[in-house]
């Protein structure tokens, strides 16, 4: 099949690069910095926590379309630069390509939603950690596998990512899914907040007391609204707030697998932050919130660490302080 990858940033590059590997003809619609990086790299190197260690060149790397036509695009951009990019996914589905969103958070394509063809927008998750280093080289740092909404087309993706051990799952409905992996990535923001990585950040029981707290809060809300979360974990939805309380002595027991990741590997909204780049809290922490004072649902944990992540796109110093 002929797809592309729109916004070919850590996570678009490691996907497109697998589905290169499967046999596909794959484009990166990129930035010219993430071009030029992959030519002279002579490649994408995928490796992951696991071991895996692989290096493959898409089929061709494009910074500016012109009326290229392809079977599905996946568009890997960020929640908050859909907008800018609407007339170009237009296009692509004017031209027959089904897009997938692979977004995280929530309302991601509200914006965006009306102004596109009916029928060729679907969504899709990545649930688990990309880290972008140098020499074009992709490194996934968690577990996890890709979930696609079902069709026609995904249905043959996920058939050849499983024929080279990289399994994905396929939804018929996407928003317990969505809702699901937005209880896991409540602790994108508090990542960037406590600026360690994500394995160092769980195994310190007064962290994860508040990555719990901010778990009840989003349950909570979806309670309200009638939505039961996908399960992403060994642990059902509504007990991943009790284990992360449970003490040091029982938690690191019990979550070995949670615990299961690259020592190293970090949220990218860490990265945004480093980078100096605007965040996605508007779409995860900050969603909560909105949801959460139309419902009537305490939200305050979510609350302040959108707070501290606002003072952190602004340059200023935060302390976890603030979070106990």
């Amino acid at each position: 099949m002929q797809l592309a990858i729109y916004g070919a940033g850590s996570t678009g590059c490691y996907l497109g690069g697998l589905l290169q590997l499967c046999g596909h003809q794959v484009s990166l619609i990129c930035r010219p910095r993430i071009r030029d990086a992959i030519i002279n790299a002579g490649g994408i190197t995928l490796t992951d926590y696991r071991g895996q260690n692989e290096k493959v060149m898409p089929a061709s790397l494009i910074t500016e379309l012109a009326g290229e036509t392809f079977d599905a695009v996946f568009v890997t951009l960020k929640c908050h630069q859909l907008a800018s990019a609407v007339n170009d996914l237009k296009q692509l589905a004017e031209k027959g390509a089904e897009l997938v969103f692979m977004q995280n958070g929530l309302d991601s394509l509200d914006a965006i939603l009306n102004q596109l063809p009916k029928g060729a927008v679907y969504q899709g998750i990545t649930p688990f950690n990309v880290l972008s280093l140098d020499n074009a080289h992709f490194h996934r740092g968690t577990e996890g596998s890709f979930l696609f909404h079902r069709t026609p087309i995904t249905e043959q993706l996920a058939q050849h990512l499983s024929a080279i051990g990289f399994p994905c799952e396929l939804q018929a409905d996407m928003k317990p899914v969505i809702y699901g992996k937005l209880l896991l990535n409540l602790n994108n923001a508090l990542n960037a907040i406590a600026d360690q990585p994500i394995k160092t950040q769980l195994e310190n029981h007064a962290l994860r007391k508040v990555y719990a707290a901010a778990q009840r809060e989003w349950l909570e809300v979806a309670k309200a609204e009638g939505v039961e979360l996908v399960q992403f974990t060994a642990v059902k939805p509504s007990w991943m707030p009790i284990v992360l309380g449970f003490p040091n002595w029982i938690f690191l027991r019990l979550a070995k697998t949670m615990l299961d990741i690259d020592p190293l590997a970090r949220s990218s909204m860490w990265e945004d932050i480093q980078l100096g780049r605007k965040t996605e809290i508007e779409f995860l922490n900050q969603a909560v919130v909105k949801r959460g004072e139309i419902l009537g649902v305490d939200v305050s944990v979510n609350r302040k660490i959108s707070s501290l992540i606002h003072s952190l796109e602004c340059g200023d110093t935060v302390s976890l302080e603030e979070l106990y």
